[in-house]
């Protein structure tokens, strides 16, 4: 999934390009005729197709629902997932594990897929889920509830309730 980050950024960075382009297009006048362009719904889509399983629009990729595998299923260090009591991807700033890391977030090697809280690819598609956040999860994610497998099986009879940072 590693891969899909860099092509997505890549992606980001020649549509920045080609802008910043046509906006110095635009701008040099020279009594050169306009031409209009159009973009389409998959172009302005933050998730890409070639990003979530085939047949998930963004909304489901991005709010759900899950699979039915992951609806109930227990995460890496057995918390059982409550669709009715989930966080948005928004509310715990959820986002790419490089991109956490460059913005200070986090450190390097904390991602959802070494996080107490994923439950991981059932079905073969690549993504998993949380016990915690709704939608699709990527194993190279990350977000502010982040807690390491090994301090979740540690606890012992303590309140397991994250706090969203």
């Amino acid at each position: 999934m590693a891969r899909f980050g860099r092509t997505r950024r890549r992606f980001l960075e020649l549509v920045g390009s080609g802008a910043v382009v046509g906006v110095a297009g635009c701008l040099g006048g020279g009594g050169e005729q306009e031409t209009e362009t159009t973009t389409t719904a998959e172009e302005t889509d933050d998730d890409h197709d070639e990003e979530r399983p085939e047949g998930v629009s963004a909304e489901e990729f991005e709010h759900g629902p899950v699979p039915e595998a992951y609806r109930t299923a227990l995460s890496q260090a057995n918390e059982q997932r409550d669709p009715e009591n989930l966080f948005t991807k928004e509310a715990v700033k959820f986002q790419e594990a490089d991109d956490a890391v460059e913005a200070g977030l986090t450190e390097a090697g904390r991602d959802c897929g070494n996080c107490a809280e994923y439950i991981p690819d059932k079905n073969g598609d690549g993504f998993g889920a949380c016990a915690k956040v709704e939608g699709y999860v990527d194993p190279a994610d990350w977000c502010s509830l982040w807690e390491s497998i090994e301090e979740a099986e540690g606890e012992t009879g303590g309140d397991e309730t994250a706090s969203v940072a």
